[in-house]
């Protein structure tokens, strides 16, 4: 409720009853001083959980940890961590070092805690102990009933009279008494405690399996890079040089080392091929997966690859490189250690700094390709990025509305035209209608904004008013923008402007570099443009401006003139294909080429509408062919389903 509504009747009793004591509370006096002047020297400072009766420490376990559960129990013990922190900063700061202090609680299962010695806790109850264990002793721990511990009124709450006669400021009576007797309580904890960690013991049976062999392959699953299997075996080759008493400097025993690691692995891998190449030097059996390699043992032992390179002069190790197994471990931390020297460049050149290096590894392409795969640096730099879902289409696609109210808008050119001698350039402006993918192009001498100012008026003026036009933040729709609203601006005293500001159209604008906002407009630029170019690459720079308006506006009607659906395309009692021209200009046929036959030496005629018609013509017989056909085929929902209701 607020601050000035009304008390409710169920509480106003309760309330008044509280402001009534308060009135009350002056008859309760409480002396300031603890202890007497003539009181002597302290012994003993008796604290019940959370209250001291001397020092006036009054609590009842309010505090807990938001991230536990708040068990009753854990508050006591909450409650009794609290004491015993009380109890340290007192003894600190009124110099009550060599007082004995005597903690009274009526928790059980508190006690239980503090002198339990065989079980053991979780983590909230053992930290608590611990701490209480740290500052006080389990001797200094007592049982008291509710009846007689204060602390309970804390939480209860009593009215003047009842505290004026309670054991609130002057403690329990036995505690007056000259000595004070301890009640025999049970402390033990039961086993049935959620805070007692379960004691499981475990049968153990070892089963020892001896080994007379160990595969050298088991032995380099241990390693993760070919350098740290190469000091591996490198410190073996030092300490048998140093029994023979050789001295060997550390590029010798690196040399060593990789040479017996490869002997190792081809001794396991080919132990076949080495014997058949061992009794006969020519080859080995057809049916080894070595046979096409021409292998041969060399001087160290080693086995390379024979080939056909036995004449070039390129280094010996490139020209008979050593030959890996395909599963080996050794083959893929070869792989591994070229691919990180190349920084993860790809395949191709990993299996390019392999060869190179003299190292032929069987299915070296597969190898390389299950390691980029699962290489978290290649992963990272050549992942696929994130789509997003689709949005929902804005209502202005979804509503019947008449063409061109809501618009999107882009630029598209240039293109190279020619007045007299000089070659200009000359760019497209297209609109897009949001509704009925209409399109409308105007011609723009230049990418300025007074340029765009024109264009727009000139589409206005053909299609009528527009509601919102949207499009990229390109610097001549910013500009235009901005020339518009100070143009408003400044006409806004005027009764006539103010009517015309009301029907303005609005200016919307995409964020930056979101080109996908735009597709309504992109797709039809990236269908209409490449033909366009296409196209004027064949005329050259022979187009003037109106020949290039008149191309364009013939090339609008060809794309406004494409079927917006292509159901019942195939059937011939279906309707004809919804088209934008069916509302632009209600008419139902497609726009056929002029009347007449134009070739292709046209072109260089002197006649520039001929030139003009000619190019159309290529364009719609293009259109046809390369586009429209891809409308027909069903790409989604190839079954019939059953529509939802």
């Amino acid at each position: 409720m607020d601050w000035d509504h009304p008390v409710p009747d169920y509480l106003r009793t309760r309330w008044e009853i509280w402001r009534q004591e308060i009135l009350k509370l002056e008859t309760a006096k409480i002396p300031r001083c603890f202890q007497p002047k003539d009181f002597g020297e302290a012994e003993e400072i008796t604290k019940s959980k959370g209250t001291s009766p001397l020092l006036s420490c009054h609590g009842k376990g309010e505090s807990s940890t938001a991230q536990q559960s708040t068990t009753v129990p854990r508050l006591e013990l909450q409650a009794a961590t609290l004491s015993a922190k009380v109890a340290k900063i007192l003894n600190k700061e009124l110099d009550y070092s060599s007082v004995k202090n005597i903690f009274w609680t009526d928790s059980k299962v508190v006690l239980g805690y503090l002198y339990n010695q065989s079980k053991r806790f979780h983590m909230f109850v053992a930290n608590r102990v611990d701490c209480i264990l740290r500052t006080t002793s389990c001797s200094q721990w007592n049982y008291v009933t509710s009846g007689d511990n204060p602390a309970d009124y804390a939480s209860r709450g009593l009215t003047t009279e009842e505290l004026l006669s309670s054991n609130w400021l002057g403690g329990p009576d036995f505690l007056w008494e000259s000595e004070v007797a301890k009640q025999d309580v049970t402390l033990e904890v039961s086993p049935d405690d959620v805070e007692v960690k379960s004691s499981t013991v475990h049968t153990v049976m070892s089963k020892t399996k001896i080994s007379t062999f160990t595969s050298f392959e088991d032995r380099l699953n241990r390693f993760a890079m070919l350098d740290s299997a190469i000091r591996a075996v490198a410190v073996l080759v030092r300490c048998c040089y140093r029994r023979k008493g050789h001295d060997i400097d550390d590029v010798e025993i690196k040399r060593v080392a990789e040479r017996n690691l490869l002997h190792a692995v081809q001794k396991e891998a080919f132990c076949d091929e080495r014997q058949q190449i061992k009794s006969d030097k020519h080859a080995v059996s057809k049916s080894s997966r070595l046979s096409q390699l021409d292998p041969f043992l060399d001087k160290q032992d080693l086995l390379r690859v024979g080939g056909r390179m036995k004449r070039s002069e390129m280094v010996y190790g490139v020209k008979h490189p050593i030959i890996l197994p395909k599963g080996s471990r050794l083959s893929m931390l070869v792989a591994l250690h070229y691919h990180a020297k190349i920084s993860h460049q790809g395949r191709n050149m990993t299996i390019n700094a392999i060869r190179s290096s003299g190292y032929w590894i069987i299915g070296c392409r597969s190898i390389v390709s299950s390691l980029i795969g699962t290489c978290t640096h290649c992963i990272r730099l050549r992942g696929k990025l994130g789509g997003q879902k689709m949005a929902d289409l804005p209502c202005e696609r979804l509503e019947p509305s008449p063409p061109f109210t809501y618009c999107g808008l882009d630029c598209f050119g240039p293109f190279v035209i020619k007045e007299g001698r000089k070659e200009l350039k000359r760019y497209g402006l297209i609109l897009t209608c949001m509704a009925m993918r209409a399109i409308h192009v105007e011609v723009l001498d230049d990418m300025s904004s007074d340029a765009f100012i024109n264009g727009l008026r000139c589409f206005i003026a053909i299609r009528g008013n527009v509601r919102r036009i949207q499009c990229d933040q390109g610097s001549n729709f910013v500009g235009a923008k901005h020339e518009l609203k100070q143009a408003l601006r400044e006409m806004d005293a005027d009764h006539v402007a103010r009517n015309l500001l009301e029907q303005n159209c609005e200016f919307k604008m995409n964020p930056p570099s979101s080109s996908h906002m735009g597709g309504v407009w992109e797709r039809q630029i990236r269908n209409v443009r490449n033909v366009l170019n296409g196209l004027l690459e064949q005329c050259g720079t022979q187009l003037n401006v109106s020949s290039l308006r008149t191309f364009l506006y013939e090339a609008m009607a060809i794309v406004n003139s494409r079927p917006l659906s292509v159901d019942d395309l195939e059937s011939p009692d279906g309707p004809l294909p919804l088209t934008p021209n069916h509302v632009l200009t209600m008419k139902s046929g497609l726009i056929l080429p002029p009347p007449g036959s134009f070739e292709r030496e046209d072109i260089y005629l002197r006649k520039r509408w001929r030139r003009v018609q000619y190019l159309t013509q290529l364009f719609w017989t293009r259109w046809q062919k390369e586009y429209l056909h891809t409308l027909q085929p069903r790409k989604l929902g190839l079954k019939r389903r059953p529509m939802c209701t």
